[in-house]
């Protein structure tokens, strides 16, 4: 008997410290990256005259046949509305060829190690950006209008919008200059990191080493380092956002994981009282499992 409860306490007590092992780690990763950006910082005078960004709208989906993309894409609307612009869609084989020429050959690695298309798809869309400058937009952001020619005349290096609720950034849909200086510096801040490979719970949040939640962490701390930097990046307001594009927001990149993330990370604070939750809940049963087999044991 008491050999069974002893490898049952040694049981739980393993299974115990590795949930808590890995609610410390998701604490530790949500403190880290869900900080928000103080948007009052980022006010610039715009220059409506002039403009670095061409006009070449980027598109991107794993091949060349969109009859795969899972929902209604924008592709041949952005053709329609926007005749003279270049309009390209990169495929997984296209982005393979241009991150192992020399210019980005330093990334490839990083690149390749993604267990996520996500993930090597937030990188691409910033390497196409700084490549060939013009205009990146997912599939399932559609162009409301021609205005985006206003927005191309904003005279800033890196332009992104902010998420409707919150105060974080998204990049669905961005524009930049060719070799705009903010993605270069972005570009050589982004690194594999083997930290969030050890979160097994939620693996989704590998996905925090690039894209949105990485571009929000990156741009705060750009924004606070330098008053005179601040000027070349311009954040749009969601509001502003609506006036060019829609967002229809297929995610048609995510797995299960990702998607289950994507409606926890809309509501933070819950988030975090879950966990709380957790552990309590976890404390009060390890308590309830003692007290039981004390019980037994002298009965």
């Amino acid at each position: 008997m008491k050999s069974r409860q002893h490898k049952f306490w040694l049981a739980l007590s393993i299974i115990a410290v590795l949930l808590l092992w890995q609610i410390v780690l998701i604490i530790v990763t949500l403190k880290e990256n869900l900080t928000s950006i103080n948007f009052n910082l980022c006010n610039i005078d715009l220059n409506q005259t002039n403009s670095s960004i061409p006009r070449i709208i980027h598109q991107m989906w794993k091949t060349d046949k969109l009859s795969t993309y899972p929902i209604n894409n924008s592709h041949s609307e952005w053709k329609r509305l926007y005749p003279d612009y270049t309009i390209r869609l990169w495929t997984d084989e296209d982005l393979d060829e241009l991150i192992s020429d020399t210019t980005y050959r330093y990334l490839y690695d990083t690149y390749k190690s993604y267990p996520y298309s996500i993930q090597r798809a937030d990188l691409g869309r910033l390497i196409v950006l700084h490549s060939e400058g013009g205009i990146y937009a997912d599939l399932d952001v559609f162009p409301c209008s021609r205005q985006i020619e206003n927005l191309r005349l904003s005279n800033v290096s890196f332009i992104i919008p902010r998420a409707a609720m919150g105060s974080s950034l998204i990049n669905h849909f961005l524009a930049a200059e060719k070799s705009s200086s903010i993605i270069d510096d972005i570009l050589h801040e982004v690194v594999p990191l083997k930290f969030y490979g050890r979160i097994y719970i939620i693996p989704y949040l590998q996905v925090f080493s690039t894209g949105s939640i990485f571009l929000t962490r990156f741009l705060r701390k750009y924004i606070e380092a330098s008053e005179c930097n601040k000027r070349s990046l311009r954040i749009l307001s969601d509001d502003e956002v609506t006036k060019y594009v829609t967002h229809h927001v297929g995610r048609s990149w995510h797995s299960f994981d990702g998607y289950i993330f994507n409606q926890i990370y809309e509501y933070q604070k819950l988030l975090i009282f879950f966990l709380t939750f957790f552990i309590i809940f976890l404390v009060f049963v390890f308590k309830h499992q003692r007290v039981t087999l004390t019980f037994i044991k002298f009965r």
